[in-house]
């Protein structure tokens, strides 16, 4: 429909178009990494879990290059530009009948016993999956234990609406962080550094090949580091440098040097972005939660994601023109927010399985016997140490 607009004089069909592509991209940033999640042995969900951030961000490198105007960001040649969204779809159409499906999937929520053997022989390539079979199993039993999860029920039941804040508030680390601003408006930024317009269009580029460096960066930290330990980096270190950024803003009058000294911080700013938030936020959310509320916990994580996003991307352009130099101030406190409920509230998820990971949330809901069936607490910095 988007290409074909040119031919048919129709902007409604763009908009029609990137509607379904937006329906789809609503779909597929919930439904990948919960996919990877569940088909991942224990030792490598997270690298794993980081792929989805990492052809995300190959995706924004490839059409910011496409998008230069002497290749098909020009008037010639727009409507090209946008037709080619058809292809990584038609290769998904090829090679998705090839993909197992889920084998938690098949046994948790189907009960599909011998269809969720041979999903895992053929993703481990062995005939030995007793052990995934036995950990999947045991969390078979427990969620057969516990009524199917709404939606709302995520909000209602105390041992869910802990990771379900967590989840919400990660999604917003991610989205309010103020990446977006750099993404959408990293031209803009580059322009008022002093580069020609020119040459700031393609100093963008720039932006998506360190986040897509860094994230290949992440891949091998992911399992070794920890989750929780990445996140506090990635933003304890956009914390610092969009203190920098405010500071280049408001020198670059006075000192010379600033105007590119705010280039460099504001890539610096993206690297952070790519070490925890960027990825992080996706991966979390499928081990906080167990097959049962997984998906309800996702949907939901994923509207708040997409909202969020479109808040920064429609704000910010206000926040430029009314705090002018100071306009990434509001980014910075958020970040401090956002470390300091990561800091207190998040465990670690490393090398965890998804039912132990569950046991932490259960533990709030358990009787005590010993203290005449008063609610157990387990502090969470007892489970993060």
């Amino acid at each position: 429909m988007m290409f074909f607009s040119r031919l048919a004089w129709s902007p409604e069909m763009i908009i029609v178009g990137r509607l379904l592509v937006g329906f789809n991209c609503g779909l597929y940033t919930g439904l990948s990494p919960l996919y990877l999640s569940e088909i991942a042995t224990t030792n490598i969900r997270g690298a794993l879990g980081v792929l989805h951030q990492l052809f995300i961000v190959s995706g924004i490198l490839l059409s910011q290059i496409l998008g230069f105007p002497e290749i098909f960001g020009n008037s010639q040649h727009w409507d090209l530009l946008l037709g080619l969204t058809v292809v990584p779809c038609l290769i998904q159409l090829l090679v998705m009948p090839w993909n197992p499906e889920s084998p938690r999937y098949l046994l948790i929520t189907k009960q599909q016993t011998d269809a969720a053997r041979k999903a895992l022989q053929r993703l481990r390539a062995t005939d030995d999956v007793e052990e995934d079979m036995k950990e999947m199993t045991r969390e078979a039993q427990k969620n057969a234990e516990e009524p199917k999860i709404s939606i709302w029920q995520l909000f209602t039941i105390k041992s869910l609406r802990m990771p379900l804040i967590i989840s919400i508030v990660m999604q917003l680390s991610q989205q309010l962080s103020g990446i977006n601003a750099i993404f959408y408006y990293s031209a803009n930024l580059f322009q008022a550094a002093g580069l020609e317009e020119s040459v700031a269009m393609h100093a963008t580029s720039g932006v998506g090949a360190i986040m897509v460096a860094m994230t290949l960066v992440t891949l091998p930290l992911m399992d070794r580091v920890g989750r929780r330990t990445l996140h506090l980096i990635g933003l304890g270190g956009m914390f610092i440098f969009s203190i920098l950024i405010t500071v280049c803003l408001t020198l670059k009058d006075v000192v010379t040097w600033m105007n590119m000294a705010s280039i460099v911080v504001s890539l610096m700013y993206v690297v952070f972005f790519a070490v925890g938030p960027g990825s992080i936020p996706w991966l979390i959310i499928a081990e906080l939660f167990s097959q049962g509320p997984r998906p309800a916990a996702l949907s939901i994580s994923v509207l708040v994601n997409w909202v969020a996003n479109f808040c920064v991307g429609y704000a910010f352009p206000h926040m430029q023109k009314g705090l002018e130099n100071y306009s990434f101030v509001p980014f910075t406190i958020l970040l401090a927010l956002f470390w300091i409920f990561t800091f207190v509230f998040l465990p670690e998820t490393k090398n965890k399985t998804f039912d132990e990971i569950s046991t932490i949330w259960r533990k709030h809901r358990e009787p005590d016997t010993n203290r005449n069936k008063e609610p157990y607490l387990v502090s969470y910095s007892t489970e993060h140490s």
